[in-house]
């Protein structure tokens, strides 16, 4: 037999035609101060010919390339374990570099030109392999440095941002006690679901299937505008709501398993796939707001009900919205490339193990800890953002995309450099920044951001206060990033979905835990007290300082067990 998976292991890149050492050699003659860290540094320059020759492997596993290079061998004729991807030489090894298209320079040129013309077997891809077609063809193809397919995970990601959201498409701003426990304990029983779906079925299922419950969720807040009397289109509302929370509590299996064929990445790229993703989830959110604000505001002014939306303008962006989830699920589920088709393995003592892992136990306490005394004054937090009336809300869109897109590439940009030579410095920059989010809510809750006087102007007011709003809003999604690179530095992805789906389910604990006995369950309370009239009395709540106290200690955790359970120490 031939179709075992351990016989089928990639080839990988050693140069053994000496195509590579021969050009660097003729370079050498060019050697300076000036280019011996960048185009002729050893190391950059063998990243440059592997990155070269996966971009031509894959072509081949795509079957558009017929030539294959001779600096191609198993890995187990020399003696090594099987996996995909991988890198024989030290310099490549050491930065983690995975397949991944480049633009090679002139020596790759006369590398493709003098390779062989030999069949795919070169690959070692063996005479049975049969390249995909069709969609599955077309989602391996690659933009930059990601497969198409990469998009659409991503995509399942960003719009599981919260199953809170979904209210906001009806024009309801706010939850009452009895539908937020509704809705966290579908969330948590979805989420205990989808951990037995990841464990028992072919990742394609547990990427997939969400999408056919967001696009119910959509399909029924579009057409309860066809529901007859606030009754029926309050109960489509509710079972839209059920839905897409079963949905959204699949998020986080959509971060662990995206790139899954890839076998290996450099942590510069993590970061910037990690950045983009975040920073588009962060637009998707800003985006439901402005529309439930937007509603709120017209049924208010109208004098109707803030639960019934009339009108056709939801029908004609729900139901397309609704096909669109349909797609996209019937897309991945026969699309995804054979890594997303192969039943889940078995893990010996997983659970056990997992009470050894410092890291995991303290993301637990952290998850625990925010939900608890920051989940109830979400809805208020994000309402300050359009509550001006001095300021149209297309000028304070345009400060969303300044903050959210300028500042935020800036942000991707810098680190993605800086991660080249220190893989720790995005999670350690993260921890550092303390608690934005508890910044960002006592800003918004607490009256202090309803009026800057020193801007003079009550719609400069408005702008400077919304402007240090999102300010603390993009340090709050950059923390949440380094949260991510901690838990992807310090885990193996089968680990990352346990911890992130355990995550949510102590969270949706929180959640109930907060409405029912938090000191900030129906306000701001004692947590986030009242400022406007003076520091001293906001300052001598218990409450206040409690919770930023346990905010500080989770900082502290992290400091502690990253550093000792990191791969790569500072």
């Amino acid at each position: 037999r031939k179709d075992f998976f351990l016989q089928q292991t990639s080839p990988f890149f050693t140069d053994s035609n000496g195509e590579h050492s021969k050009a660097f050699s003729r370079k050498l003659d060019e050697l300076n101060s000036a280019n011996s860290e960048g185009a002729l540094c050893i190391e950059e320059y063998l990243i440059r010919g592997e990155k070269e020759w996966f971009r031509i492997y894959n072509d081949a596993k795509l079957g558009r390339q017929t030539a294959s290079p001779a600096s191609s061998v198993f890995r187990g004729q020399q003696g090594r374990g099987g996996g995909g991807g991988g890198s024989s030489t030290p310099a490549a090894r050491g930065r983690g570099v995975s397949p991944a298209r480049s633009s090679m320079e002139e020596e790759s040129v006369g590398y493709e030109a003098e390779m062989p013309d030999t069949a795919d077997d070169g690959f070692l891809l063996g005479e049975e392999y049969v390249p995909p077609k069709g969609l599955k063809k077309f989602l391996r193809l690659k933009v930059g440095d990601w497969p198409i397919y990469t998009f659409l995970i991503a995509f399942g990601q960003i719009i599981a941002a919260n199953s809170y959201q979904i209210t906001l498409l009806t024009g309801e701003i706010g939850q009452t006690a009895q539908k937020l426990y509704a809705i966290a304990g579908i969330y948590l029983a979805a989420s205990l679901a989808w951990w037995l779906v990841y464990r028992t079925r072919k990742a394609v299922v547990v990427l997939s299937l969400p999408f056919v419950f967001y696009g119910l969720a959509f399909l029924l807040v579009g057409l309860a505008y066809f529901a007859r009397g606030a009754a029926g289109k309050a109960w489509m509302h509710n079972v839209a709501s059920g839905l897409y929370a079963v949905a959204s509590a699949s998020g986080s299996i959509f971060f662990a398993l995206n790139f899954g064929d890839e076998g290996g990445a450099p942590v510069e790229t993590w970061v910037y796939r990690a950045c983009w993703i975040q920073g588009s989830q962060q637009i998707y959110v800003v985006m439901l707001w402005f529309w439930g604000s937007t509603l709120t505001r017209l049924t208010a002014a109208t004098q109707q009900q803030t639960l019934v939306t009339s009108g056709r303008t939801i029908v004609a962006i729900a139901v397309p919205i609704a096909v669109l989830m349909f797609c996209v699920g019937a897309a991945l589920f026969v699309g995804l490339p054979d890594y997303y088709h192969r039943q889940p393995g078995k893990m010996p003592s997983f659970y056990a193990s997992l009470l050894r892992r410092k890291i995991i136990l303290w993301f637990f306490v952290m998850v625990f800890v925010q939900n608890y005394f920051l989940s109830a004054p979400y809805g208020r937090n994000w309402r300050y953002l359009f509550s001006s009336k001095h300021v149209p809300a297309w000028q304070m869109g345009l400060l969303v995309v300044a903050f959210f897109v300028g500042v935020w590439a800036l942000f991707l940009w810098r680190f993605a450099v800086l991660s080249k030579r220190h893989s720790w410095i995005l999670p350690v920059f993260a921890i550092g920044l303390g608690c934005p989010r508890w910044c960002q809510m006592l800003w918004a809750t607490s009256n202090i951001g309803l009026y800057v006087p020193w801007a003079g102007h009550p719609a400069a007011s408005a702008f400077a206060g919304r402007a240090l709003w999102l300010w603390l809003g993009v340090l709050d999604a950059l923390q949440g990033v380094g949260i991510g690179m901690i838990l992807l530095q310090t885990l193996t992805r089968f680990h990352i979905a346990f911890t992130l789906v355990a995550g949510q389910v102590l969270g949706s604990i929180a959640t109930v835990l907060a409405r029912a006995t938090a000191p900030d369950k129906i306000g701001p309370g004692d947590v986030f007290p009242d400022f406007s009239g003076g520091a001293r009395e906001g300052l001598s709540r218990p409450w206040f300082w409690t919770a930023l106290l346990f905010q500080m200690m989770l900082c502290a955790g992290f400091f502690l067990f990253f550093r000792k359970e990191q791969l790569s120490k500072p």
